[in-house]
Formats: C-alpha cells, sequence, structure tokens
C-alpha cells in the first residue's frame, strides 16, 4: 500500500511537501525512501509520470547511486543521540532557500528523525508551514510519536509494514545461504522485520549468545546457588543484548509448553533441540511452564524500569529450576 501511494503521488505529480515513513529500525525506510527519492529527481520519470520508477542509468540517478546529487542533502548529526536545531537551522532550514541545482525538486532526508529536539522539530515545523514549491522532505523516525503532532499533522505518514513470516524465511534460506534451521530460529526473531532477520544472521555475537543461553537452560535444573548467582551475574553482562536474551527464554519455554501439549515437532523453533526440549517437557508441569513464561515477561518489564538486572535474572533463574 505505501509503494503503491507513492508511486500514484509521482504519476499524478502530486507530490506532498514532507513524508515521514514510520517504522523501527530495520523495516526498510532508508531502502524505500532512496528508490523514492531517486524516481522523484529521475530525468526519465520526470518526463514520463507513467513510469514512476527511477531508470538507473539518467545522469540524476547515476549521481544519486553515487552519493553526490546536489538535490539530495541527507541530514547528519555530530551527537550519536541528538539532532539539534543549528544542525535542522544549517543543512534544512537555510538551504531550502537556494532553488534545485538541476531538476525541479530539492529533496531531504533526516535519518533518525526521532532524534530531533523540540527546538530542530520547531525549526523545521516553520519551514512546512511555507514550503517552497520544489522541496520535498522526507522523515525516518524509528518512532513516530517521538515527533510534535504539529509535524505529523503537515506530513504524509507512510508506515512500514512487517513482512511476512515466509518471505523473511525464504530470503534468509536463498539470498544468505542459512539452514533451515538457523532460518527457522532468526525468523521467530524479527517480527517481520528483514533488517533485523539480516542483523542477526550475520553476527557473530549474537550466536555466542544462544550458546550460552542453551548452555544455561539444559543445565540449569542441576545448579547449585551459587552457580545460579554466577549464571545472572554473567547474563547481566549482556547489557546490550538483554532483549534477544530474554526473548531466547521466552521463545525455548515456549517450544517446551508445545511439546508438552503434544504439538508438532515440525513447528517446534529450535528443531535442533528437540531431544533437550523433549527432557525439558519432561520435567516441568504445565503450571511450572507458565510461571516460567509469565516470570520472563516481568523480567523484562522491571528491566525496562530499571530494576537491578542481576537480582531480575537471578530470581527468573531461581523460578527455572
Amino acid at each position: 500500500m505505501t509503494v503503491r501511494h507513492l508511486k500514484g503521488a509521482i504519476s499524478s505529480g502530486k507530490v506532498a511537501h514532507a513524508y515521514i515513513f514510520d517504522g523501527e529500525k530495520g523495516m526498510g525506510k532508508k531502502t524505500l525512501s532512496s528508490v523514492f527519492v531517486k524516481a522523484l529527481l529521475c530525468e526519465e520519470s520526470v518526463e514520463n509520470r507513467e513510469d514512476t520508477e527511477p531508470c538507473g542509468v539518467c545522469h540524476s540517478c547515476i549521481m544519486a547511486d553515487s552519493g553526490s546529487h546536489p538535490d539530495i542533502i541527507v541530514v547528519t548529526h555530530e551527537k550519536p543521540n541528538s539532532i539539534g536545531v543549528d544542525e535542522i537551522r544549517e543543512q534544512v532550514v537555510n538551504d531550502v532557500l537556494i532553488r534545485p541545482y538541476g531538476g525541479k525538486r530539492k529533496v531531504y532526508v533526516i535519518p533518525d528523525a526521532h532524534l530531533m529536539t523540540v527546538q530542530a522539530q520547531n525549526a523545521l515545523l516553520k519551514t512546512l508551514e511555507e514550503p517552497p514549491g520544489y522541496a520535498v522532505i522526507i522523515l525516518l523516525p524509528d518512532n513516530r510519536d517521538m515527533l510534535l503532532p504539529t509535524l505529523i499533522s503537515r506530513s504524509v505518514c507512510l508506515s512500514m509494514r512487517a513482512l511476512r513470516d515466509e518471505d523473511i524465511y525464504r530470503y534468509l534460506k536463498d539470498k544468505k545461504g542459512l539452514s533451515e534451521y538457523e532460518a527457522d530460529t532468526l525468523v521467530s526473531f524479527a517480527g517481520g522485520n528483514l533488517g533485523k532477520a539480516e542483523l542477526l544472521s550475520e553476527s557473530d555475537e549474537f550466536r555466542e549468545l544462544w550458546e550460552e543461553v542453551k548452555t544455561l537452560l539444559t543445565g540449569i535444573r542441576r545448579m547449585s546457588d551459587i552457580e545460579v548467582s554466577q549464571a545472572a551475574s554473567k547474563a547481566q553482562q549482556r547489557k546490550d543484548r538483554k532483549e534477544d536474551y530474554l526473548s531466547l527464554l521466552l521463545l525455548w519455554f515456549r517450544d517446551v509448553l508445545f511439546i508438552k501439549s503434544g504439538g508438532d515437532d515440525e513447528r517446534v523453533i529450535f528443531k535442533g533441540e528437540i531431544r533437550e526440549l523433549s527432557e525439558e517437557a519432561g520435567y516441568y508441569s504445565f503450571e511450572h511452564i507458565n510461571n516460567i513464561i509469565e516470570a520472563v515477561k516481568d523480567a523484562r518489564s522491571k528491566m525496562e524500569s530499571n530494576v537491578n538486572p542481576e537480582y531480575t535474572y537471578e530470581l527468573l533463574f531461581c523460578i527455572m529450576r
């Protein structure tokens, strides 16, 4: 639907002055916006509105691909977690007064638009209130809710939809060369986010994390209190991967519950660990498994509230024994 809308805007000549491509990181915002920008400036599509895709061979498309197009301005920022008012004024507000160098449009792309300060957003808002006819501003936030309502109201908002699991599975298997087991596992993590699935497929750190979690899961019933404390201390050191850590635990016990309920092995996520999962299903009662799943969810909520992660892991691991 998003692609159809953008193609319709190009073919009709009714291109808005501002677009917000909304969606979490990895959903394809940058890829789609780059194609849209190329199509807006493509010499072929300007001449023929029926051709809504960039030709890829004209001078404009070649410059866009090389990152040297003078009428495509990608906003940059020095601070990693903030886009300041001076950066928006210099790269957008002041620059937009200069007419396009080569064509009929000038496009501004703001990656990580959710990082704009309130002052920066207000500065941009003034431009959107009376934009030059040739200007198109594209915002790429990971979270649209962090933008001012007035900024959102003056933009066309397009939400990036999650891909189907089977499409991500096919991509990981055919394009990335992953085994069926690996592709199945990553699809469960991706949540329709191809970028996330691809990133995890190339991450040695994620593989190491899974091996660590698997060792914990298959050995925790035999751990002493001291060993549980040591495991909790080790887990809290994975601060940047706590969401993945807890997701692995949740998916594991989802499989245990599924097998205990007599489910088909083919629908198990961790197919390579069927034997271990079956042993766990024989050990845990239905009530215990459900308690663990609720405890994992509770641990995730507590960590989001900045509760001591080591203590939270230790409490969770005790429930898992």
